[in-house]
């Protein structure tokens, strides 16, 4: 770990993240999200040895990063730094508005990449009779259909037409959610059985009529599914899909 330049990663994320001041904690997270961390190291690990060399920049004669003062104690806000960098910070470019059907499709590849990379022999149905992708490994068979949302007003929104619901065990509802992360998008997966989406229903969690909303927003470190339902572990879980 002594060959880190933990001040060169520190500045990439900044400038990754878009914005000047960040808990080191949520460098972590924006270090895993967009494979940043050094190989093999917890987030948690990480963020603790990245505020100790923030820390002890903010102490050098020509310090990159300062610590943050705590407006209501007076004191500095632990674990949190600005970059002090003049350069601007570069955000990602808006989406291109394009229509349904483009992002929907990029969404089922996107999908699919991921499936290919996990060792399935994934491919797209070429008519959507309610299944986008057939996905099988080990003699198994799985169908999925893929809905993508970007993010609005801090929410994901997503449909599924009830007379296309499909309630089986090798059916998987596959969410991916686009996020601008500063400067690119990302892509969260969320992957839910038609079991769980039926569960939910029977509960009254999830409302059937024409078709089943899905709203989906994150609160702190959980990601939540119409306001009620943590669905945090269906977060980029692809061992559900077995």
């Amino acid at each position: 770990m002594n060959q880190i330049d933990w001040i060169d990663v520190a500045i990439k994320l900044y400038e990754r993240g878009g914005k000047k001041t960040y808990h080191v904690k949520d460098l972590a997270e924006i270090g895993e999200t967009l494979g940043l961390l050094p190989l093999g190291m917890d987030p948690d690990d990480f963020a603790k040895k990245l505020g100790t060399k923030l820390n002890a920049n903010s102490k050098t004669k020509n310090p990159q990063f300062a610590k943050v003062r705590n407006s209501k104690t007076g004191g500095y806000r632990q674990g949190t730094f600005r970059y002090k960098s003049q350069r601007p910070i570069v955000f990602a470019t808006e989406a291109p508005k394009v229509s349904s059907q483009f992002t929907g499709s990029a969404g089922e590849y996107a999908v699919m990449s991921e499936l290919l990379f996990r060792g399935f022999n994934a491919s797209k149905m070429t008519v959507d009779d309610g299944i986008d992708v057939v996905a099988s490994l080990a003699d198994k068979y799985f169908h999925v259909q893929v809905k993508t949302a970007n993010e609005k007003a801090g929410a994901y929104l997503a449909t599924i037409k009830t007379a296309a619901f499909q309630h089986a065990s090798n059916v998987f509802y596959i969410v991916v959610l686009r996020t601008n992360a500063g400067m690119r998008y990302v892509n969260d997966f969320v992957i839910l059985q038609s079991g769980d989406i039926k569960k939910l229903i029977l509960e009254g969690r999830l409302k059937e009529g024409n078709s089943i909303s899905l709203r989906l927003s994150v609160d702190g470190n959980r990601l939540m599914l119409n306001g009620s339902v943590d669905v945090s572990v269906h977060r980029n879980n692809w061992d559900l899909i077995c």
